[in-house]
């Protein structure tokens, strides 16, 4: 039976909601997560993982894709084409047959009646101001928050003290998420890789820094139970600032023991902001204060342990909502 192999790097679409089905598919490495289109978001169907088989139900009945297929992290699979599968099966019994598109056409209407009671998997947040969002949230502010609450519960519980952090059970982390905090598995998985990329759990399933995630958790906490007024949150431009600081901290000198200060007039300058979007950060507690001393020093002071811990919470919050956009823009 001829077949090729496939690689889908992490987002990458296997195929789309009423796309004619052409070939099914063989998950060797990755996982592949399943969903369907409502309104403006979407439902969470099902994790695929490896050793699993997915796009079968379109195969065998004809009908066209009932829901879509997209990579969580780089996957493998094996396609096998519908040509091939056909010989196959015409060289068994003609009643084998039938009972596979009978078995099929079942499923497919089992599925679809579950999809019709499944809750929406669609999130909206609030903005500041109690205004509910017209976006599709696909990571929500209590699905980190229930992450979270589940990393520290695996790692705290069942981890292994290593040699740069707590080793601990992806799966468990997976199966605390989903059974216990009630979190999808793609959103898990999804935000197992962002955590990887900023550097707060290693390739190596290593968490680096337990008291951090205690931290971020309650921060997290406070910011759910806060007044939409008094909520705290940058805007892309106030989170542009924020970086410039970050990536120029060498440039700092000490005020007091706990105190640094830094003169970012140039450093804004040359990223070509107007020094008055710092004051953004003044407003929501990364800075202590703006010293506006001339056109070419201005200085500010921030509490360094404060300062550190709430610009990594902030840091990732701006990656998963980069990943949010492009769930938005995948799925329109």
């Amino acid at each position: 039976m001829s077949s090729k192999e496939i690689v889908l790097k992490a987002g990458e679409a296997l195929f789309n909601e009423g796309d004619q089905s052409k070939s099914l598919y063989y998950l060797k490495r990755g996982a592949i997560r399943i969903f369907k289109k409502k309104g403006i978001g979407s439902i969470e169907i099902d994790t695929i993982r490896a050793g699993q088989v997915l796009g079968e139900l379109a195969f065998f009945d004809n009908q066209p894709r009932s829901a879509s297929a997209e990579a969580i992290t780089q996957s493998e699979l094996i396609e096998i084409s519908k040509g091939a599968l056909d010989d196959a099966i015409s060289k068994i019994p003609e009643w084998f047959s039938a009972l596979i598109k009978t078995i099929s056409a079942r499923l497919r209407s089992t599925n679809n009646r579950l999809r019709a009671l499944e809750s929406v998997s669609t999130d909206y947040e609030t903005d500041k101001f109690g205004n509910r969002s017209k976006e599709f949230t696909f990571v929500n502010s209590g699905d980190l928050l229930k992450f979270c609450t589940a990393l520290l519960l695996v790692t705290s519980r069942y981890g292994k003290p290593a040699k740069d952090g707590i080793e601990f059970s992806i799966p468990m982390l997976e199966k605390f998420g989903t059974q216990i905090m009630q979190v999808g598995s793609s959103k898990i998985l999804s935000l197992i890789e962002v955590f990887k990329a900023v550097g707060f759990i290693s390739e190596e399933s290593k968490l680096h820094d337990i008291k951090f995630l205690d931290e971020m958790i309650q921060f997290l906490n406070d910011q759910n139970l806060a007044e939409p007024n008094k909520k705290r949150s940058l805007t892309e431009f106030g989170f542009k600032a924020l970086k410039i600081i970050i990536e120029n901290k060498n440039l700092a000198s000490k005020a007091s023991e706990s105190i640094e200060q830094m003169n970012v007039a140039p450093l804004m300058a040359n990223a070509g902001m107007p020094i008055s979007q710092a004051q953004e950060l003044v407003d929501q507690g990364f800075l202590q204060s703006i010293n506006m001393v001339s056109g070419s020093e201005v200085i500010i002071q921030y509490d360094v342990s404060q300062f550190n811990r709430e610009s990594k919470i902030f840091n990732l919050l701006f990656e998963i909502g980069q990943m949010n956009e492009l769930k938005r823009k995948r799925e329109h």
